[in-house]
């Protein structure tokens, strides 16, 4: 086992040694003509990878940016990364620049089960489809009249003075209130009760399988570092994403394939007990050929999955 391990690394290496002779020979014959920021010199194969040990990757980010500048140039292998350091170079960045900061490359576990090709986050903002859900989402759910309709806005202002006083956990209280915001919304039912427990075992489920997919996201994966090994999936993370996508989308599948029951059976007699939540928009907007079959999931995903995103960001996941 050890033996079949080291020849991988030195299959690896000698590899990632061709790939980087011979774009060093490219670059010299040709030029790239890109005008990088300034950074730590790298090492040949490895980058800067090895600039970056340390057990507090913050610090040791922070540590480089003060002898490089708050906008610098990381190699980690043969990908060439940016990293901005400060708050009015993110601001700068992201409104100034945030056209071509959209144009993100797009993470191999992301490339599973055809997600990034469903998902709006990783669509071009040049992409006419990307302008039609962007759209969508700004009209019908994150709209000011649309949110303040919501009960779940009201509900998590209503527990949070409740508790004045006392010691609250804001980042789960908050989450609580995101995921129920955006549950009632969508299918006019909460999906966490109180912000600490959940209403159903699918709703659990649901929850527990976008948390780990969005965690596995910011996992280092060698298929990023180095493209040309993406085909073999070398820590299979593509292999686990599949999985876990499989799943997710299969819950929310069940969860359009009951709506559009529900109304077929409703038939015409405006019984809607949901109240024409998003949706039914949804669907609506799918039977004028508006957005397809298979933008329904990937817009109920990428809304739940901005939610856990926001919560692990603000240090929710306190799995270990």
């Amino acid at each position: 086992m050890e033996g079949g391990l080291l020849w991988l690394l030195w299959a690896t290496l000698a590899v990632s040694l061709l790939y980087h002779l011979t774009n060093r020979r490219r670059r010299c014959s040709g030029g790239t003509g890109q005008k990088l920021p300034p950074g730590p010199k790298p090492l040949p194969v490895l980058g800067n990878l090895l600039d970056l040990r340390g057990d507090a990757l913050h610090h040791t980010l922070a540590r480089l940016a003060h002898a490089h500048g708050p906008v610098m140039r990381l190699h980690l292998g043969p990908t060439t990364a940016v990293v901005v350091s400060t708050r009015d170079a993110a601001m700068e960045a992201f409104t100034k620049h945030d056209r071509r900061f959209a144009a993100r490359s797009i993470p191999d576990i992301a490339r599973a089960f055809r997600f990034a090709e469903r998902s709006m986050i990783w669509l071009p903002s040049s992409s006419p489809r990307w302008t039609t859900l962007r759209g969508i989402l700004a009209t019908h759910i994150f709209s000011p009249r649309s949110l303040a309709a919501v009960r779940a806005v009201r509900e998590l202002v209503g527990r949070i003075r409740e508790r004045a006083g006392q010691e609250i956990d804001v980042g789960l209280a908050l989450y609580g209130g995101l995921i129920n915001l955006v549950s009632s919304a969508f299918f006019s039912v909460d999906m966490v009760d109180d912000g600490e427990t959940t209403a159903t075992e699918s709703a659990e489920e649901l929850r527990q399988l976008m948390k780990e997919v969005v965690a596995s996201l910011a996992m280092p994966n060698v298929s990023d570092l180095s493209p040309f090994l993406r085909a073999l999936d070398l820590q299979g993370w593509r292999r686990w994403a599949t999985g876990k996508f499989e799943k997710i989308f299969g819950l929310l599948g069940g969860i359009i394939d009951r709506r559009l029951a529900t109304s077929s059976s409703a038939g015409r007699g405006n019984n809607n007990k949901h109240g024409g939540d998003f949706l039914d928009v949804l669907l609506e907007l799918m039977s004028t050929g508006k957005i397809s079959c298979d933008d329904v999931p990937g817009i109920l995903f990428d809304v739940f999955a901005g939610g856990e995103r926001r919560h692990r960001d603000h240090g929710g996941m306190g799995d270990g």
